[in-house]
């Protein structure tokens, strides 16, 4: 073993709108590249030569030298999209979900197209941002085929947004309230002057006769003279790509558990990786979901490692947009556990935190217990480092925890910073889709990153397994025992299980909340799951009885919602009688999203009486609580 920077690195080396509407003809494929997310790179503009002087020996002559002019760009078809690939490009849900469908195809001699579900407004559907690729003032043929199985006619329309002077556009491309026969492909086709605008240009599909309807969407193009970025377009040599995985591997840590789990997979037997963390992990900007680094990574481990097809390795996704350690810990039993078809435990968890732990309540004591949980049960643990445009977040606060327990670690900052700090826009666009999170190519090379670690372990000696399970190490964290084995509860909880519940009354807090969140992935096998089904909310006119609640234990979390509605208020949370914090339900950024505040972290168990009530001034406004989590 070699120690570097105190960390064991095993394994590392240093508009115009015309409208068309026609019934089934198929195109034939077209030949021209893809070209999705292209990024933005500024060029010097030609300038002509200098034209030189007379020479005044001479008879003057009547010429001038001018540079030849530059050739207008053609118009071409520089975005085609037909999803046999199983890749969206660029497309993106709005407000429904999307997957690649084998049951419908618009393009002979194709396989798949765009299956649009879950849609619950209106505008619900598909978009994609046109910025990037197109240009003020140039006109653009957009074209796309839809077909919808609703036993009925319905209207699907294709529309562009955008804002200028200060006001929101929407453009119909090809028309709005478009009749779309049943079970019939129709294509839809306009042309569009692309507008003087304020950054973002969005098209959409959406269906305007229907809130809840279905449809498909096959052969997107897009026909015309590209930004000069579109020819431009990042993307990293072999060279480059093989660095970038190299150095992702921080350590390859002990490796006696991983290499178990190799064996175990290629022996046929069950294995389930599970992924725990925030948006990243979720797959937010995966396009489809399934191209998440979570769901790639362990589906190259089954196809490397398992037997059979990999029908052997199983795959469990816990991320939550927006949330940290502290929230995770208390969703591990219900949102890992829960969702392992199986085994007892993971037999390998994956933690990525890094991005979302900032001002995290627990201090850190919330990530140190995961790992301690999961180590504990027999797990492996990896622990993700990813970043932000912006850079790196709590990764230096992190590495000396996965240091301490010799885990396994990834960092995408020393997999691409050096690279996004030398090309800038064009690189950071190959690899995000925003300033937060990757775009598919993005999660791609965090799937090979984690590949390239289990390729690592898979070559190396074994080792003996440094954790006694049953006699932990001292925690890196002082407070990681106070969160190690934290629980949740929430209305749907059976108290009389529960010995650290003595009784609990929800009072004013009685009605339910339906507008928590969904998950980007199918929970439990079903798309569309809402995070916190199950809650507490009180309403305007719910009244003024308090949530009280007696427990016996040493640590007490309240989960709670944001939101940034001017109708929700702050609540005042006393213990044994005595006023402790006010929380506030209300921010401007919040986003039905949850947070977790630690009520009390005691180093022992005791009973205690807990009421939450509106605070003064908020007795007419709402507040949801999502849950408690507690240990004993």
């Amino acid at each position: 073993m070699t120690v570097k920077e105190t960390y064991k690195k095993k394994t590392r080396k240093l508009g115009v709108v015309t409208i068309t509407v026609k019934k089934i003809t198929k195109p034939e494929q077209t030949e021209n590249p893809v070209i999705t997310n292209p990024p933005v790179k500024t060029e010097t503009p030609a300038t002509d030569n200098p034209t030189a002087s007379p020479d005044i020996t001479k008879a003057p002559e009547a010429t001038a030298t001018t540079a030849p002019s530059k050739e207008p760009a053609k118009p071409q078809i520089f975005y085609a999209n037909h999803f046999d690939d199983g890749e969206l490009q660029g497309i993106n849900a709005r407000g429904s979900s999307l997957d690649i469908s084998k049951d419908e195809n618009h393009t002979d001699g194709g396989q798949q197209c765009l299956a649009v579900s879950g849609r619950t407004a209106g505008w619900h559907g598909a978009q994609m941002e046109l910025a990037g690729m197109v240009k003020v003032g140039e006109t653009y043929r957009i074209c796309s085929w839809v077909k919808q199985k609703s036993g009925a006619k319905e209207n699907i329309s294709m529309t562009i947004s955008y804002k200028s002077d200060g006001t929101d556009h929407y453009d119909g491309v090809a028309g709005q309230g478009m009749e779309v026969e049943n079970d019939t492909w129709t294509k839809l086709e306009g042309n569009f002057t692309i507008p003087a605008n304020e950054g973002s240009l969005i098209l959409y599909w959406e269906s305007t006769s229907s809130t809840t309807l279905d449809f498909y969407i096959d052969d997107v193009e897009l026909e015309g003279v590209p930004s000069d970025s579109v020819a431009s377009k990042y993307t990293p040599d072999n060279e480059t790509y093989a660095e970038m995985k190299e150095n992702s591997v921080l350590s390859t840590g002990n490796n006696a558990r991983i290499k178990q789990v190799i064996e175990k997979a290629r022996a046929g037997e069950d294995v389930t990786l599970a992924y725990i963390g925030g948006s990243i992990t979720e797959g937010a900007l995966a396009s489809p979901n399934s191209k998440c680094y979570a769901e790639a990574s362990a589906s190259a481990f089954a196809s490397t490692y398992g037997k059979d097809g990999g029908s052997n390795v199983h795959f469990v996704n816990a991320g939550m947009s927006g949330t940290p350690s502290s929230l995770g810990i208390i969703r591990y039993d219900r949102d890992v556990l829960g969702q392992m078809t199986a085994g007892s435990r993971p037999d390998i968890l994956f933690i990525e935190f890094a991005v979302n732990d900032y001002e995290e309540c627990t201090a850190g004591g919330a990530y140190d217990g995961m790992i301690r949980r999961a180590l504990k049960s027999g797990s492996a643990v990896v622990l993700i480092f990813s970043l932000f445009k912006s850079g790196r977040v709590l990764e230096s606060t992190y590495k000396p925890y996965g240091a301490h327990y010799d885990l396994p670690m990834i960092s995408m900052g020393d997999a691409i910073e050096k690279h996004f700090k030398t090309l800038g826009k064009p690189f950071g666009d190959w690899y995000f889709g925003d300033s937060l999170h990757p775009n598919n190519t993005g999660h791609k090379l965090m799937s090979d990153c984690i590949m390239t670690l289990f390729d690592k372990i898979d070559k190396e000696e074994a080792e003996a397994d440094n954790i006694d399970s049953s006699n932990l190490p001292e925690p890196q964290n002082k407070m990681a025992d106070s969160y190690t084995d934290i629980q949740m509860i929430d209305p749907n909880t059976d108290i009389t299980k529960i010995n650290a519940i003595t009784s609990l009354n929800a009072g004013s807090f009685s009605e339910n909340d339906g507008n928590t969140g969904t998950f980007q992935y199918s929970y439990k096998g079903q798309k569309g799951q809402a995070w916190f089904p199950n809650n507490w909310m009180h309403k305007a006119a719910s009244g003024a009885d308090s949530f009280t609640a007696k427990v016996k234990c040493k640590t007490l979390m309240v989960i709670y919602k944001l939101s940034s509605s001017t109708t929700t208020g702050s609540i005042d949370l006393y213990v044994d009688g005595e006023k402790k914090q006010t929380l506030s339900g209300y921010n401007k950024s919040g986003w039905n999203n949850a947070t977790p505040a630690v009520i009390f972290c005691d180093s022992e168990a005791k009973e205690h009486t807990i009421e939450i009530k509106m605070a003064e001034g908020s007795e007419n406004k709402e507040f949801t609580l999502i849950g408690l989590g507690y240990s004993e």
